[in-house]
């Protein structure tokens, strides 16, 4: 979040004391059977991430919200979600949440 912040708008990152805050965290994480073969064995599987956040404007508390974001992503059923593959997942679903995320909190700016 911190790097769409500073890259995609002309705020300043504090520690502490800013007009903007996001609290979250990760309240799913699941993994589920997609497709399925003729032997009914699955054929691709889902892992899917879903994160609460508690966004806070102290100047402007209409724009405040506590809402959830998920992504997925897909992967043969016939793999393992480790190593590359689980990191390549991660940074696929945490790139669009985060962009979720920044669009309902800061895309009128």
């Amino acid at each position: 979040m911190q790097e769409i912040i500073q890259n995609q708008t002309n705020l300043n990152l504090i520690a502490q004391g800013g007009d903007l805050l996001y609290e979250g965290e990760i309240v799913d994480y699941t993994i589920t059977p997609m497709t399925a073969t003729a032997d009914q064995l699955a054929a691709q599987n889902r892992l899917t991430i879903t994160v609460l956040v508690r966004f806070s404007n102290k100047n402007k508390a209409d724009d405040d919200f506590e809402k959830r974001f998920s992504f997925f992503h897909d992967y043969p059923a016939n793999e393992q979600m480790a190593g590359s593959r689980l990191t390549t997942a991660l940074e696929e679903i945490f790139t669009r949440i985060t962009q979720d995320i920044f669009n309902d909190s800061l895309a009128k700016w």
